[in-house]
């Protein structure tokens, strides 16, 4: 099971970059607003992943 040491190492712009193209080629698309709005969309997005990756892996807070 992974932890938080390795997830620095893990969660990389590349796996971020991955989810965004997956989702978009389900058809979700980022906000329009600049290169600002999307800044601030992907930090959050960042750490909706963490949360995924602490769930797939079965660990808990």
């Amino acid at each position: 099971m992974g932890n938080s040491t390795t997830d620095i190492l893990r969660i990389t712009p590349l796996l971020a970059t991955e989810v965004q193209a997956v989702l978009e080629r389900h058809g979700y698309r980022l906000p329009s607003g600049g290169e600002h709005v999307h800044a601030l969309v992907l930090s959050r997005v960042d750490v909706v992943l963490r949360n995924l990756v602490e769930t797939f892996e079965g660990r808990t807070r």
